[in-house]
């Protein structure tokens, strides 16, 4: 299962179980999996955005090389590198916006423990 299937199937879950009206759920450990699932794509998007800035800087090095050394093979792996951080740039986009999500579903079921309180 790809990540983004991952996130979404996920979040989705969280939806149901928020939308369901019965109230004899157990929110406390409905919370705590929420907030472990939350912990497992932070640190993704960590190593996702280290991977980016490493793609990034790289595409900004081998770019001045082109400059200063013009090169058909240079060039080629400027391009290559562009590509890879697009897609790279994509994937962080989709664990940032994904992981502020999260963030909403927890306080969602943090004011559903206070009601039960």
């Amino acid at each position: 299962m790809s990540t983004a299937k991952y996130l979404r199937a996920h979040e989705d879950f969280i939806k149901n179980k928020l939308a369901d009206k019965k109230g004899d759920f157990d929110w406390p450990a409905l919370q705590s999996y929420h907030r472990a699932q939350t912990q497992f794509f932070q640190h993704e998007r960590l190593i996702h955005l280290l991977v980016t800035l490493t793609f990034g800087l790289a595409s900004l090095i081998v770019f001045g090389l082109v400059l200063f050394f013009p090169s058909l093979i240079l060039a080629f792996l400027n391009i290559i590198f562009l590509i890879m951080l697009f897609f790279y740039v994509r994937h962080y986009f989709l664990l940032e916006n994904g992981i502020q999500r999260f963030y909403l579903l927890d306080q969602a079921i943090s004011k559903k423990i206070i009601t039960i309180l």
